[in-house]
């Protein structure tokens, strides 16, 4: 088992500033740049892990960066989407790992429109940015179990 993401973290946090400079709409890049370039952030993010599957340091942070990238290539083919909203609440849900939900609640408060993506109590009539959302945590989850499977499965085989 490893105990560290074996991506460089600068890597990984060049994939959220792509995602970053994808979102057009300025409320929500205002928003995210305050999480997103915060130093302190950053530093917590790396050493925090992702409890349901990349159980190492740097696994949200590995995990948010993977979810994004998927999002990206989403939009490629449904342009109608709300990208910016849907970029946002993915940015923000690994970001926001480094508080405690009502720290994060308090930030984010004054967008109602991002709360249902993190609270799923607060959700009323889910957008098809929370379906497609939820579709891609469960998408990403699954292609990394299924991957680290057939890789211990190798291991095991040599």
């Amino acid at each position: 088992m490893i105990d560290k993401t074996p991506y460089a973290y600068e890597f990984l946090w060049k994939q959220l500033e792509l995602g970053y400079q994808n979102i057009k709409k300025e409320k929500y890049k205002k928003l995210v740049s305050e999480f997103l370039f915060n130093q302190e952030i950053r530093e917590k993010l790396e050493t925090l892990k992702d409890y349901k599957g990349r159980n190492y340091k740097g696994g949200i942070l590995e995990r948010t960066a993977s979810v994004m990238s998927l999002a990206l290539c989403i939009y490629d083919n449904y342009p109608e989407i709300d990208i910016d909203l849907l970029l946002t609440a993915i940015i923000l849900s690994g970001l926001c790992s480094a508080f405690s939900k009502k720290e994060c609640y308090q930030k984010l408060k004054d967008f109602p429109q991002i709360i249902p993506f993190l609270y799923k109590k607060k959700r009323k009539k889910p957008s098809v940015e929370i379906y497609i959302y939820d579709q891609l945590f469960k998408i990403d989850n699954g292609i990394f179990l299924k991957l680290r499977k057939n890789l211990t499965k190798k291991k095991n085989d040599i």
